[in-house]
């Protein structure tokens, strides 16, 4: 089989997304020697295809736009797009598209006017239109069914796998007086979705209780800086919160193997690679009870509630003061990560593939192409009604953690706005 994978969106910005397709990418011929993936590839993705090695990108196309990719079809059995879309479409192909989330439907407040149009018109009409869905955990394929309708039996559920560490080297802008003081460490971009504010709140209730730690945060600031320096003032963490910003991989490995453990505090995840990347490291983890996260950690995380920053706070302060929970922690971690292997994603991207072959029809294509949009996806913004209730009803029901997780309580009343 010959899978034409499209990676226009493949850039240093879309976070755990690259880190996956990379990691498909350099473990393919490993696990699936019989099967081609021509890269569909641009001058902007030279940078991290170079991390490949050569037989990765042994069959290589360059393209100067995406619609390109249609003067290529005849070399490839299937067109893959892992990063949420199916673009060009339709296409005369059999289609697979990787569907990492729908958070605007969840928290709409959090994208701009223009952001939802293009999320309402992508999202959908791409998964009505792909032969197949691989979907990143069992939340996301249940938002996408749910939500926009998506049919059930196209989804394969594959769970990302946390690609090999680099041997570990201090971070550049690491300040040597911080060497005996103990962190928590948060790896994200600062999007409104990662809740740094939350955080930085929850800091100023750790300092209290625990002024001897710190907290560590990597990621691109995304040009706020102003707003994260504000924020931190205003917080009054000034002198126990590090920003390194955007840093290398050898560098985050540095800082896993150092952190006292991961705080993850997102309020939404498709999946969520560093809870994997901590277990890797043999760091516990102190995360969110909510969308994928506990399907993904289990009893690897002592949960919080991340709408409410005293149970962050709570979280944060008993992880790090209780060396026998970090431990089992640790050994829960281990234990799960045996389930997430590069066998098992490369297998489960092949039997979406071959799903997409036996579905595709050209009657199917033909009738893409001529079928007219609906009105309800065209420069859509807003949210239905009926979109508000069910998202409401994915969060509520996967809020709850199972008693036999350890877990810290959430402040009476607390809550995200939305």
């Amino acid at each position: 089989m010959r899978i034409g994978i499209g990676l226009n969106l493949l850039t240093p910005d879309n976070g755990g997304v690259t880190n996956y397709v990379l990691t498909l990418l350099r473990h393919w011929q490993e696990h699936a020697p019989g099967h081609q993936m021509v890269l569909f590839s641009f001058a902007h993705n030279e940078p991290l295809l170079g991390t490949l090695p050569p037989e990765a990108r042994r069959h290589e196309i360059r393209l100067q736009t995406q619609e390109e990719a249609l003067e290529h079809f005849e070399k490839i059995d299937v067109y893959f797009c892992p990063f949420g879309t199916l673009w060009p479409r339709p296409v005369r192909k059999p289609s697979v598209l990787t569907f990492h989330d729908m958070q605007e439907r969840f928290y709409p407040a959090f994208f701009t006017k223009k952001e939802h149009e293009e999320r309402f018109f992508h999202y959908d009409w791409s998964l009505r239109m792909a032969d197949a869905v691989i979907a990143v955990s069992a939340f996301t394929r249940d938002m996408a069914v749910q939500i926009a309708g998506a049919s059930r039996w196209k989804f394969h559920v594959v769970h990302h796998v946390p690609d090999a560490l680099p041997p570990a080297e201090k971070p550049a802008g690491w300040n040597p007086a911080d060497d005996a003081r103990p962190f928590v460490f948060y790896p994200a971009n600062f999007w409104k979705h990662k809740n740094h504010l939350r955080l930085l709140s929850a800091m100023s209730r750790v300092r209290d209780a625990a002024p001897e730690l710190a907290l560590v945060c990597t990621g691109s600031l995304l040009g706020r800086e102003a707003e994260w320096n504000e924020a931190v003032a205003a917080a009054g963490v000034g002198d126990c919160v590090r920003h390194l910003g955007t840093v290398r991989r050898a560098e985050i490995t540095w800082l896993y193997e150092h952190t006292r453990a991961l705080v993850f505090p997102s309020l939404f995840e498709g999946f969520g690679i560093p809870l994997l990347e901590a277990m890797q490291t043999a760091r516990p983890i102190a995360c969110g009870h909510n969308t994928s996260q506990p399907d993904v950690a289990r009893a690897a995380a002592l949960y919080f509630d991340a709408a409410d920053p005293a149970s962050i706070a709570a979280g944060v302060t008993r992880i790090h003061r209780d060396e026998a929970l970090r431990t089992r922690l640790t050994a829960a971690g281990r234990e799960r990560l045996r389930a997430f292997t590069t066998r098992q994603l490369i297998a489960g991207h092949l039997a979406a593939f071959a799903t997409a072959r036996r579905r595709y029809h050209p009657l199917r294509a033909w009738y893409n192409e001529r079928v007219r949009l609906p009105r309800s996806l065209q420069m859509r913004t807003e949210l239905t009604p009926r979109e508000v209730r069910i998202a409401a009803g994915l969060l509520q029901a996967r809020s709850h953690v199972p008693k036999q997780y350890e877990h810290v309580a959430s402040s009476p009343g607390s809550t995200v706005t939305k």
